[in-house]
């Protein structure tokens, strides 16, 4: 589901200061990344709420997200808070042609509890396409029962960290039932 009609050359300006700033402000690094790497991986998961936020207002929806600085904190309790609900917006940096498909495989950190969040969007953003687009959704307590694995098993990859690990495939790709069946039954 690309997002439509995101101004993704505005978004990444903004995106690229804020991230800036939350380096600055001591956002927390459990991969003992170089600057430049701590900003571009900030800047991807800025460009993935962003686009996740035009969503939300498109679609009419009242939120809350968690913007306080990382000055007395390491990392944000939620990105966004629709009826109680904890959602975590999380995004990859799309480095294929190729589209996203069932077989890819996302890790969770598993220092992360993902547990702690009722559900998580996951999703892509592609900087040579200039779009941002999602794939699915799932909830957090189902994210907590995948194994937790230190490399990527579609890819090849290592992780950084232990990851709780999903196929693509295990994400509901009806947003229509999140935002209309899930969300809307959590505000009422």
């Amino acid at each position: 589901m690309l997002v439509q009609n995101f101004d993704f050359d505005a978004n990444l300006a903004i995106a690229r200061q804020c991230a800036a700033d939350m380096v600055r402000n001591g956002l927390y690094s459990r991969f003992g990344l170089s600057e430049k790497e701590r900003l571009e991986k900030a800047v991807l998961g800025c460009m993935g709420e962003y686009a996740f936020e035009h969503w939300l207002k498109s679609l009419g929806y009242t939120y809350e997200v968690d913007r306080a600085g990382f000055e007395n904190r390491n990392a944000d309790a939620f990105d966004f808070l629709i009826g109680g609900c904890k959602i975590d917006v999380k995004v990859a940096k799309k480095s294929t042609d190729r589209p996203p498909n069932d077989n890819w495989t996302y890790g969770y950190p598993q220092e992360q509890k993902p547990a702690s969040k009722d559900y998580v969007i996951v999703g892509w953003v592609d900087f040579s396409r200039k779009e941002v687009g999602y794939y699915g959704w799932i909830a957090g307590k189902e994210i907590s029962r995948f194994p937790v694995v230190t490399k990527n098993t579609f890819a090849g990859y290592s992780y950084r960290t232990p990851n709780h690990e999903f196929k693509w495939g295990a994400l509901h790709k009806n947003f229509e039932r999140f935002f209309q069946g899930v969300l809307q039954s959590k505000e009422a």
